[in-house]
């Protein structure tokens, strides 16, 4: 048995000695191995492979960061823009809250203080941000500071603006002519932002009521008919001398003179942008005069509501007659409106790159007279073409221009309709006895064809340059009258600018829109 384990322990210091031997000869073949350089070189290199990938993954997150301050800057600058009604701090409040809803706190990133200046129109924005690193940190590097800056330029370029406004005598009531005027000047605000005068930008103004006041520095222009060469002048003073000249009947007043109201051109012409021709006696414009009305008040039933001279001669002369008397106009004072009555409107402001000559304009318009929509409709037109009578209007043709109308009414047209020989009341396109209506006896029929003489007029101006069509913008205002405001719905370019105001906080918000539309806002930076 002690041989036995004399040879198992010989056995086991043998098998120790040969694996020590084996492994002397593994660790000595170290010493000599050269192919364990690239495991040690790899090992090496495993550094900055990470490094750069966690600098790449971080730079990405930055960039992501940096895309959205500028989607959120951009956003909260065009908000800026539009809000030409507010300033200082009003301006620093709306930008953060645009900025805040397009970058919220959840967003990767936490933005710091947002800046904003505002300098001759351009209005210029900037943000930063910090972004926590992910990988970055390893090399020291725990935050990343990312910025934006964004400018917003108003841009107007070649823009012509007629504002056709409703200053009849119902503006007068609730407060709607001050509401018009704000609105009104919101519009001018907006598009003419911080200038004072522009040469890209014009705009016009066109008060009307039963007629328009052209502006009596235009009498000698040659456009009016001051030789009686139209076929409608003094159609109503056909008694004695016969027709007069109108201009010879204001002469005779002591105390009244042309106030520039002009009456319509007989049909189509009064619907229609036809240049004057003072060899065409249809094409020029009669200047507007109201006859004296019989003095019978209810006298047999009929009523007259224009009497503001005594009838002379009075005995068996017929009413007509008495109206149509030349005569009893010699040197009479009159202490009412007299024959500038349902026309006591302000003049056209032809089109103007001059801000203060329209805000002006508007503080000056007054409510009186009835409503006569078509008549306002085509002077809006002769304002903005290019032909005369009002020559401020670029051409059709030039691409730099884009010319708009925007019509206001806050009324159905409307020319009375009374128990007498007249049957109507005056206004620009006379009686209906006179047929300028398509009628000499309804008024209904009269006031009928001066709603579709509306929607013609619209027609032909839309119609007017195929290629660069005129805009038109029509706005109701405190009407209830689906009728009219069909007409006016289809009076506007499309549907989409139409635009009811059934309050003054509303017409304010509907003028803004517009005039935000007209305001071309670019991004240029």
């Amino acid at each position: 048995m002690l041989q036995r384990y004399k040879e198992q322990a010989s056995s086991l210091i043998g098998g120790v000695e040969d694996c020590w031997h084996r492994a002397r000869r593994l660790l000595c073949s170290f010493r000599y191995d050269k192919r364990g350089n690239i495991a040690m070189i790899f090992g090496l290199a495993v550094i900055p492979m990470v490094t750069a990938a966690g600098v790449g993954i971080d730079l990405s997150r930055a960039y992501m960061v940096k895309q959205r301050l500028g989607h959120a800057l951009d956003a909260a600058a065009l908000a800026v823009g539009t809000a030409t009604d507010k300033s200082g701090d009003e301006l620093d409040a709306l930008a953060q809250s645009y900025f805040d809803a397009n970058y919220p706190a959840a967003e990767l990133g936490v933005a710091g203080e947002l800046t904003l200046t505002v300098t001759d129109g351009v209005i210029s924005m900037a943000a930063a941000a910090k972004v926590d690193t992910a990988m970055m940190n390893i090399a020291g590097y725990d935050e990343l500071n990312v910025s934006a800056t964004t400018e917003v330029t108003r841009k107007i370029t070649g823009l012509e603006v007629v504002m056709v406004l409703d200053n009849t005598g119902s503006m007068g009531s609730y407060g709607k002519l001050s509401a018009l005027k704000t609105a009104a000047d919101d519009l001018v605000d907006i598009l003419f932002g911080d200038e004072t005068s522009s040469e890209n930008l014009k705009i016009g103004l066109v008060p009307f009521a039963a007629a328009v006041n052209v502006g009596t520095e235009h009498e000698n222009s040659g456009w009016i008919d001051t030789g009686k060469k139209s076929s409608v002048h003094g159609i109503n003073f056909n008694y004695g001398n016969g027709n007069m000249n109108v201009f010879h009947m204001y002469d005779k007043l002591n105390n009244k003179s042309w106030n520039g109201c002009v009456e319509a051109r007989p049909h189509p012409l009064d619907i229609q942008d036809t240049t004057p021709d003072d060899s065409e006696g249809d094409t020029l414009w009669v200047p507007y005069f109201a006859p004296d009305e019989p003095d019978v008040g209810y006298y047999y039933g009929y009523y007259y509501p224009t009497n503001y001279l005594n009838d002379l001669p009075k005995g068996n002369w017929s009413l007509q007659k008495r109206q149509a008397n030349p005569g009893k106009y010699a040197n009479k004072n009159v202490y009412s409106s007299g024959p500038h009555t349902n026309c006591a409107t302000k003049p056209i402001t032809p089109l103007t790159g001059t801000k203060s000559t329209v805000t002006t304009a508007i503080a000056e318009m007054n409510a009186t007279g009835t409503t006569n929509i078509p008549f306002g409709m085509a002077w809006g037109w002769r304002v903005i073409s290019p032909s005369s009578p009002f020559t401020e209007g670029a051409s059709y043709d030039d691409e730099k221009y884009q010319k708009v109308i925007i019509l206001l009414t806050d009324g159905e047209n409307y020319i009375g309709s009374y128990y007498n020989h007249n049957k109507s009341f005056y206004n620009g396109y006379g009686y209906v006895k006179d047929g300028r209506l398509g009628t000499t006896t309804s008024s209904s029929a009269a006031l009928e064809e001066l709603n579709t003489r509306t929607s013609e007029v619209c027609e032909n101006i839309k119609d007017e340059n195929p290629d660069k069509p005129i805009i038109v913008y029509t706005i109701t205002f405190q009407l209830y009258d689906d009728d009219i405001k069909d007409i006016m719905r289809g009076c506007a370019s499309d549907p989409e600018k139409y635009f009811d105001s059934p309050s003054n906080s509303v017409l304010k918000q509907n003028f803004q829109t517009i005039a935000n539309e007209l305001s071309e806002l670019r991004i240029s930076k």
